[in-house]
C-alpha cells in the first residue's frame, strides 16, 4: 500500500450528505473504522476544514480534506462522491466557496510526503476529461478506487 493509492473501503458513492461537513464526518469516521486513521482525526479534519478550506475550482469541482500525520494510522487515500454538490470554501480564500462534486480525503503519515501527494492529486484532478474517465458510469467503489489508482500511476 502506498500514500497515494484509493481503497475501496474508503470510497463512498452517491452519499446523501446534508454538507460537507456531514462528507468530511462520514468519510473521517469510515477511515476510523477501517484503521486508517486515530480517532482524534475526525475533529481534527473538521476544525482544520473551518480554519483552512481545501476546496477547489477544477473541471471537476473537488474538495481534498486533510490534516496531520499525528492523526493517521496508515497511508491512503478516501473519496466521497455526493448525490448534490457540496459547498466548501476555496482554497486560499476567506469568501469565495465552491461546490464540489468530488471529496477526495489525504491520510498520510509521513509529513514530507503531504505537499507531494496533494500536487499529484490536484494534477490529476485538473484533467479536462475527468468527469467521464473517473466518475461517468461508476458500478462501485472498487471501480472507483481502480479508475483513480490508474489516472494517479
Amino acid at each position: 500500500m502506498t500514500a497515494a493509492s484509493l481503497e475501496a473501503g474508503l470510497c463512498v458513492l452517491d452519499a446523501d450528505v446534508a454538507d460537507a461537513g456531514a462528507a468530511i464526518r462520514l468519510l473521517a469516521e469510515r477511515a476510523v473504522a477501517e484503521g486508517v486513521a486515530h480517532p482524534s482525526y475526525v475533529d481534527a479534519v473538521l476544525a482544520r476544514e473551518e480554519e483552512y478550506p481545501t476546496g477547489l475550482p477544477l473541471p471537476v469541482p473537488a474538495a481534498i480534506p486533510h490534516v496531520g500525520a499525528e492523526h493517521v494510522a496508515r497511508p491512503a487515500l478516501g473519496a466521497l462522491v455526493p448525490r448534490s454538490p457540496l459547498v466548501f470554501g476555496e482554497m486560499g480564500s476567506r469568501d469565495r466557496t465552491i461546490e464540489a462534486r468530488l471529496v477526495l480525503m489525504l491520510f498520510v503519515t509521513d509529513p514530507q510526503a503531504q505537499v507531494p501527494l496533494l500536487g499529484r492529486v490536484i494534477g490529476l484532478l485538473r484533467a479536462p476529461d475527468l468527469d467521464e474517465t473517473l466518475l461517468a458510469g461508476l458500478t462501485g467503489p472498487d471501480d472507483l478506487a481502480a479508475r483513480f489508482n490508474a489516472l494517479l500511476a
